[in-house]
């Protein structure tokens, strides 16, 4: 039979480190690491999105959540449809409808729950990449270029449907993580 091995107790000031770990993501603005006698400070950005106002005061995926499901508006995903030069029928593959339900939309109707969903993701896509490439011309260039990684697509087009996204979420994490795509 095996014995379960005894811990030490840990020292007060080694306590200390775990502090800086049990605050709650998303409440502190920084928090500070303290290693090898030297602290370094980290800073932790709230919110979710770049384009969609209303997450980016978001605390929690819960906010989130509860947002998606009270549906976005035509208006509040106008920025990510310009900044990606959408075209009717792009938005119309997005939101899951047909061209003609586009056309009719006014600045508050509301997209769905499906293409509210995929706009956030978009958007999503759009802070990760943002990241990554600093400027917002950096990043569209990346979007409208054919990707060999992606199957010579243009990242832009695959946002457009659910896989295609977490495709371009996919090359934007290997970016970040120093792949070249």
């Amino acid at each position: 039979m095996k014995k379960d091995k005894p811990y030490k107790t840990p020292r007060s000031e080694d306590l200390s480190y775990i502090s800086d770990y049990e605050r709650s993501y998303g409440i502190s603005e920084t928090f500070v690491v303290k290693k090898g006698g030297q602290q370094v400070s980290y800073e932790v950005k709230n919110g979710y999105g770049y384009f969609l106002d209303g997450f980016k005061s978001a605390k929690s995926l819960q906010e989130v959540g509860r947002k998606l499901e009270g549906n976005l508006t035509y208006a509040e995903i106008t920025p990510i449809i310009d900044f990606l030069d959408l075209k009717m029928v792009d938005l119309a593959k997005a939101v899951t409808v047909s061209p003609s339900t586009v056309s009719r939309w006014s600045a508050d109707s509301k997209i769905g729950t499906p293409g509210s969903y995929q706009f956030f993701k978009i958007d999503e896509a759009i802070h990760k990449g943002m990241e990554v490439f600093g400027l917002e011309s950096h990043l569209k260039s990346w979007l409208n270029t054919p990707n060999l990684a992606l199957g010579h697509a243009k990242p832009r087009d695959l946002m457009l449907s659910m896989t295609g996204i977490e495709l371009v979420h996919e090359a934007i994490d290997a970016l970040h993580f120093g792949n070249f795509l």
